[in-house]
């Protein structure tokens, strides 16, 4: 099977032959880098930053990902990207800051390496779907998915400051968003609009804020589970709400006034039978705090 490997180093570019199947090679323009799209129908995305800044947006329909403006002073980071297509599926596997690694046992495909930098703008194509699943070490990432395709999302941060947007209703649906945020900041924003069936939020010790702007006209599941965190919940109004939590001595729910208690450890807002949209929210506060607010 024909397929091509390209390798960008510090020493300048190579091309070989390897086995994969065929994709549009990596293109250097200057201060970026382009993966073009050909027979994609879709892309599954895995990215690992051990450290500094990712920034994620929408691009060009016909550019399944470009890399923009990574630059830092730390000459030992670099990106390793690994990039094939089976199936007419693209699968990327996109390293930052990880160091250098060979391409033996991974999928095939093309690989870059060497490339320095701290701050990392990855912009994707909005004419495939995509499924995101994204692991931050320590750094900032700002992952404004207005626009995209999103077909799944799955995002574990450990000491990072992340925000999370979807400000346009979502091109596709999502069966389980999942976040997972340490030692952090977290911010989304117009959650509603990204389109999920489930959605789990786990916190440890920080700030977390979930705004659940956007229209919903479904019933869909929402777990929290906040440890030493402090975490504001931001729910429209025309949303109906159902609210389940393990009452202890040390958990805390600030309800908003149009919730009442309809059981030892349950509160119901007054418009849930009514409403079209419905959200079924379990909470794990531990010794956290969970403030719900409406807008």
């Amino acid at each position: 099977m024909n397929g091509l490997r390209t390798f960008i180093g510090s020493a300048g570019l190579a091309v070989a032959l390897a086995t994969s199947s065929q994709g549009a090679p990596p293109q250097d323009t200057g201060n970026s880098r382009e993966v073009g799209r050909t027979t994609e129908k879709e892309l599954k995305m895995t990215l690992t930053s051990s450290f500094g800044s990712v920034l994620i947006s929408r691009g060009k329909s016909e550019k399944i990902l470009t890399i923009e403006g990574a630059s830092g002073k730390n000459g030992d980071s670099k990106i390793d990207m690994d990039y094939a297509i089976r199936n007419r599926v693209g699968f990327m596997d996109l390293s930052l800051g990880e160091g250098s690694h060979d391409n033996n046992g991974r999928r095939g495909g093309f690989h870059l390496s060497s490339f320095e930098g701290g701050k990392w703008f990855l912009k994707f194509s909005d004419a495939v779907p995509i499924s995101f699943d994204i692991e931050l070490g320590v750094g900032k990432g700002d992952f404004d998915l207005t626009g995209l395709q999103v077909k799944d999302f799955n995002l574990s941060t450990g000491a990072s400051d992340v925000s999370l947007a979807f400000d346009e209703p979502n091109r596709g649906s999502i069966e389980n968003l999942s976040i997972e945020s340490g030692v952090s900041k977290f911010d989304g924003r117009n959650l509603c609009n990204a389109n999920f069936k489930r959605f789990h939020f786990q916190g440890g010790v920080g700030s977390y804020t979930l705004d659940f702007g956007g229209p919903l006209a479904s019933e869909v599941d929402v777990e929290i589970e906040v440890g030493l965190g402090v975490l504001t919940l931001y729910l429209p109004r025309d949303i109906g709400a159902r609210v389940t939590y393990d009452k202890t001595w040390a958990s805390k729910v600030d309800t908003p006034d149009d919730f009442r208690e309809t059981a030892d450890n349950a509160y119901t807002s007054g418009n849930y039978y009514s409403a079209s949209g419905k959200m079924n929210i379990r909470i794990d506060s531990g010794l956290g705090s969970v403030r719900i607010r409406r807008r």
